[in-house]
């Protein structure tokens, strides 16, 4: 079981190494007990149906070509335009004080990140797949036990990076140019990958 374990925690740092700068960001925009807990929720629910996507498609031996999984790389595209548009929008009607309470409100943030965290996980599909479809029932429950751990250190090192004071001032101060760009980047990259 140690080996298992040790392979579910390969698996996991492996293909979300690069989601903990996705995370700072999140979490530098995350000014409330609110948006925190909201970042937090996106990051289970975009990991948890990846692992059930992997689960499924594993059990029924089925793959997901690449090029499809691909497709995935327009969310945080449409993501990265959708906030570079509401930065504009919110910049000609009023203050962005005003913007932050009504996206507060919103609640979107939680489908915000769980969309991001998915669309960035595309490929871990691809790793997690083969990895389970040789588990049994016990080792699919340590894959939970073990995932939620990951995640909740995830989002705790996401969180203390975007404490900083250097980099969560420059964060806060970018944020309208570097999430939409990073998004978009993102997006990118999940595309061209999957060609």
């Amino acid at each position: 079981m140690t080996e298992t374990i040790i392979a579910i925690i390969m698996s996991f740092i492996g293909t979300n190494i690069d989601d903990i700068f996705i995370n700072t960001l999140f979490f530098a925009q995350a000014d409330t007990k609110h948006k925190i807990n909201s970042v937090i929720i996106g990051k289970y629910l975009g990991i948890g149906t990846l692992v059930l996507v992997s689960c499924l498609g594993a059990f029924f031996l089925h793959s997901v070509p690449q090029k499809y999984i691909g497709f995935l790389g327009l969310v945080p595209i449409a993501l990265g335009i959708k906030e570079w548009i509401s930065y504009l929008k919110s910049k000609n009607q009023s203050s962005s004080d005003d913007f932050e309470e009504k996206q507060d409100m919103s609640g979107g943030m939680v489908l915000n990140v769980a969309l991001v965290t998915m669309s960035n996980g595309a490929d871990n599909i691809g790793v997690y797949m083969p990895l389970f479809a040789g588990y049994t029932v016990f080792q699919m429950i340590a894959v939970v036990i073990v995932f939620s751990v990951m995640i909740a250190l995830w989002c705790i090192l996401g969180k203390k990076l975007s404490d900083l004071p250097g980099l969560r001032d420059f964060l806060l101060k970018y944020k309208y140019i570097i999430v939409p760009v990073v998004f978009v980047i993102l997006g990118i990259y999940i595309v061209l990958k999957s060609m």
